[in-house]
C-alpha cells in the first residue's frame, strides 16, 4: 500500500470516527431525560397499581382481569428499536424472544410488536403478528402509537381470547448493563394492601373503578416498558458507538505508524540511489 493509499484510508477512518463519536455524545445526552422519562412512568404505575389493589380486594369476587389463569393462550408485546446501531440490544432480545416461543404452537400466541426493527424480525420468523403496519418507536415515547391497541389488549382478555399477556423488552439496569426482561401484566397480580393506611375512598362500586383503570394501567405498563427499553436502547448505543470510536481511533494509529515506515523507506531508497549515482 503507497503513502497516498493510507492517507486515504486514514481519512476515511478519521471521518468514520468523528461521526460514531458524535453519535455516543447523542446518545449520552439522552440517558439523563430517558432516565427522568422511566421514573416518572414507573410512579405512575404504582399510584394506578395501588388504585385497582385496593379496589379488587374490596370485592366478593375476584375480578375477571385479576383472576388467574392457566396462560394456555398467550399475547406477547415485543418492545423493540426503530433503529439499529446499539450493539447486541436487538440479537439479544430477538434471541430470547425465539427461545420463549420457540416450544409454544403458532397458535397459542399472538404478538404486538413495537418498533420497526421487530417488525420485520417477526415478518421473517413468521411470527402471528396481531398489527399488520408497523407501530413507530421513536425517541419522543408517547402512547399515541399504541393507544388503540391497548383497547384491544383489554377486550381480547375480557373475551377470554387471550388467557395471558406478557411485555417483552430490554430492561436498563445501568450504562454498561441490559438484561432482556419479560412481566406478565394481565391478569393482575398484586399484593394485598394495607387497607387501614388507604386513603382511598370510591363513590361508584368497585367493579366499576376496575374497568376505567384498566385502560389507564395497560397503557401506562406498556408506557413503562417503552421507555425502560428507550433507556435501555439509548445505553447500548452508545456502548457501541464508543467502542466503535476506539476501534478507529486504533485503526488511525496503526495506519500513522505504517505510514511514516513507508515514507522512511521511501526515503531511504531515494538516499541510496543518490548515493548510487553518485558513485557512477
Amino acid at each position: 500500500m503507497g503513502l497516498k493509499d493510507i492517507k486515504l484510508r486514514m481519512n476515511a477512518v478519521k471521518k468514520t470516527s468523528s461521526i460514531t463519536q458524535a453519535m455516543h455524545n447523542i446518545a449520552l445526552s439522552k440517558i439523563k431525560k430517558a432516565t427522568e422519562l422511566e421514573r416518572h412512568a414507573a410512579a405512575f404505575v404504582d399510584k394506578i397499581e395501588s388504585i385497582i389493589a385496593y379496589a379488587g380486594h374490596t370485592m366478593d369476587e375476584t375480578h375477571l382481569m385479576m383472576k388467574p389463569s392457566e396462560g394456555l393462550t398467550k399475547l406477547y408485546v415485543l418492545i423493540t428499536s426503530d433503529r439499529g446501531l446499539c450493539g447486541s440490544y436487538h440479537n439479544n432480545l430477538f434471541k430470547a424472544f425465539l427461545e420463549e416461543v420457540e416450544s409454544l404452537p403458532k397458535d397459542a400466541y399472538k404478538v404486538v410488536v413495537l418498533g420497526k426493527k421487530g417488525f420485520y424480525f417477526a415478518l421473517k420468523n413468521k411470527l402471528p403478528l396481531v398489527n399488520k403496519d408497523i407501530i413507530s418507536n421513536r425517541d419522543d415515547v408517547t402512547t399515541m402509537s399504541f393507544r388503540r391497541y391497548a383497547t384491544v389488549i383489554k377486550d381480547v382478555f375480557m373475551n377470554k381470547s387471550i388467557d395471558e399477556v406478557v411485555l417483552f423488552h430490554s430492561h436498563y439496569i445501568n450504562t454498561a448493563t441490559q438484561e432482556v426482561n419479560k412481566e406478565t401484566i394481565l391478569p393482575v397480580a398484586l399484593e394485598k394492601p394495607d387497607r387501614t393506611k388507604s386513603d382511598y375512598i370510591y363513590d361508584i362500586p368497585a367493579e366499576e373503578v376496575i374497568n376505567q383503570a384498566m385502560e389507564i394501567y395497560i397503557e401506562s405498563r406498556i408506557f413503562t416498558a417503552l421507555a425502560d427499553a428507550k433507556l435501555s436502547e439509548h445505553a447500548s448505543r452508545m456502548i457501541a458507538m464508543k467502542n466503535a470510536t476506539d476501534n478507529a481511533n486504533e485503526i488511525v494509529d496503526r495506519l500513522h505508524t505504517m505510514y511514516h515506515r513507508a515514507r522512511q523507506q521511501e526515503i531511504t531508497s531515494e538516499l541510496i540511489d543518490v548515493v548510487n549515482g553518485s558513485n557512477v
